[in-house]
């Protein structure tokens, strides 16, 4: 019985995702509701709050994956083709940067990011000039600040450019706000 369950519960979720970004893309952030989630989904309000508190939940939840490459390039370890592969994802959907990077759902983004690059520098043994929630906020304030530059068409780089950039100035910046010992 566990599987169905399983199954339909997966089911779900992605239905509230597809209809969350179809919605967001036609409509904006600020012009979806739960309710047109619902009806986009296909489910019953109960439903959704199985899954979701709310609508900001699910762009959370829909940004996750990319964010937290994002915040991994504070890490040692290489994630630069990894970074690469979301950039390039970004790329080929430029036309849908203003759903994502303004408004609410822009300070939505900056507040998860943040979140998890706060739980990396926590798990840091390393001390912090600054409190770790205000460094996190610096750091992903200034890597959605070149990526949103960059996806505007302000300036061009490469793919494979602006993740080396990315990890590269993130880490540095990281290695910044760390107290000298």
């Amino acid at each position: 019985m566990t599987a169905p369950i399983e199954n339909r519960s997966l089911r779900s979720r992605a239905a509230i995702l597809n209809a969350f970004a179809g919605l967001l893309f036609r409509d904006g952030f600020e012009n979806v509701s739960v309710q047109s989630i619902v009806a986009g989904a296909g489910i019953a309000r109960s439903t959704f709050y199985e899954h979701f508190s709310s609508k900001d939940d699910v762009l959370r939840a829909s940004m996750a994956q990319f964010l937290e490459v994002f915040a991994s390039c504070l890490g040692g370890d290489d994630h630069v083709p990894e970074l690469a592969r979301v950039l390039d994802h970004f790329w080929d959907n430029r036309r849908l940067v203003d759903p994502i990077f303004t408004g609410s759902a822009r300070r939505i983004v900056a507040l998860s990011l943040s979140e998890m690059i706060e739980s990396q520098l926590r798990r840091s043994s390393e001390s912090l000039l600054l409190p770790p929630r205000l460094a996190a906020i610096h750091l992903a304030e200034a890597q959605l600040a070149l990526v949103e530059n960059w996806l505007r068409g302000r300036a061009f780089a490469s793919v494979d450019d602006m993740a080396t950039a990315l990890c590269q100035t993130s880490r540095a910046s990281a290695r910044a706000l760390r107290r000298a010992d």
